[in-house]
């Protein structure tokens, strides 16, 4: 039952990492900027909440240009499992948990050779599809709570390029982008990572749009984060970025505002904002402005944005969301209980 993780290291060598999961009929589990090495449209494409379940039978993991700490530490190892690292770094190697094998290599370098090593011990492995078909559904079940995020971001994909770029921010549509948002290339699913620095994403967009002028690229951010840097939307407009941002307001720093609610018996502090409105802010610098309030409106005016010819500011007003962080932090289920 072996189980193959990537990350940003794995992006070199994503069709060796397509022909090993072939040979092995293993899912790929993808993370943050890992997402797209082996397009979601894959049979054996598989993320964490579907992974999650599948969990407890794994007996070898293949972990390529990824830490896994989220995995490792949260979801459990026992003696069951074997542990297969490739990384660049040798002071990467054995952070979370030691390796059983530890490789210092580029990915591009070592799986090839992996592969052909495989070829010769390998049996003929019988199609494990419907088996990961059924838990993608699951896990889809267990995710649909989580509305108006799905909903919102199902429209985004339904009208961004398969070469698109989605720069998503700290906010809540963005977390649960981490585990639901399809991504059918690599490199196209930009993400803060390890970090997670809240108010990257519009700047980074600025910078994901100058590099590649001939893509569309969409901006993901809260009202919070958005604010940190929306004085560069007059760089947007004097380089003619004309990327699109959809900006998700709900008067707050919403997840820190959750957590204070649950956490400390309703008490709040410092997670009110005051926001402008920022249609009508974008239109003052030059740069479309629009508001949509329903993800049919938000597809459409996606198509607006994208056919301009400046920067597009959609202000998208929403009220409290469900937390995501059942499913983005599930919890340990090896050794099992």
């Amino acid at each position: 039952n072996p189980m193959i993780f990537v990350g940003t290291g794995a992006i070199g060598a994503a069709e060796a990492v397509k022909e090993l999961a072939q040979a092995l009929q293993a899912p790929v589990v993808s993370n943050r900027s890992g997402h797209g090495i082996l397009s979601s449209r894959d049979a054996l494409a598989m993320r964490t909440p579907a992974a999650h379940q599948l969990w407890p039978q794994v007996d070898v993991v293949l972990a390529v240009g990824t830490r896994m700490q989220r995995v490792l530490s949260g979801w459990g190892t026992d003696q069951n499992i074997k542990i297969i690292r490739i990384d660049t770094d040798p002071a990467e190697h054995s952070k979370v948990v030691p390796e059983d094998v530890a490789i210092v290599a580029r990915s591009e370098d070592a799986l090839p050779k992996l592969i052909q090593a495989v070829g010769k011990y390998n049996s003929v492995r019988a199609s494990r599809i419907e088996e990961y078909d059924d838990l993608r559904a699951e896990a889809a079940e267990r995710m649909a709570y989580l509305e108006p995020q799905l909903s919102y971001i199902n429209a985004i994909r339904d009208v961004l390029p398969d070469d698109g770029y989605y720069v998503r921010d700290i906010t809540q549509l963005g977390y649960v982008s981490e585990f639901a948002f399809p991504v059918y290339k690599p490199y196209t699913y930009i993400s803060p990572g390890f970090q997670g620095t809240l108010g990257w994403g519009f700047a980074t967009a600025l910078g994901v749009k100058a590099a590649h002028p001939d893509k569309a690229v969409v901006s993901v951010c809260g009202d919070g984060g958005f604010m940190f840097t929306m004085p560069e939307l007059a760089t947007a407009v004097q380089h003619k970025l004309n990327l699109v941002t959809l900006v998700f307001a709900d008067g707050a720093y919403g997840n820190v505002l959750r957590m204070q609610k649950e956490n400390y018996d309703g008490r709040v502090i410092a997670t009110a904002l005051h926001n402008p409105d920022f249609a009508k802010m974008a239109e003052t610098f030059g740069a479309l402005g629009l508001r949509a309030e329903t993800p049919a409106q938000v597809r459409g005016a996606i198509e607006q944005g994208l056919a301009a010819d400046v920067p597009t500011i959609i202000e998208v007003p929403i009220g409290e969301v469900p937390s995501p962080w059942p499913v983005a932090f599930m919890g340990r289920n090896r050794p099992a209980a």
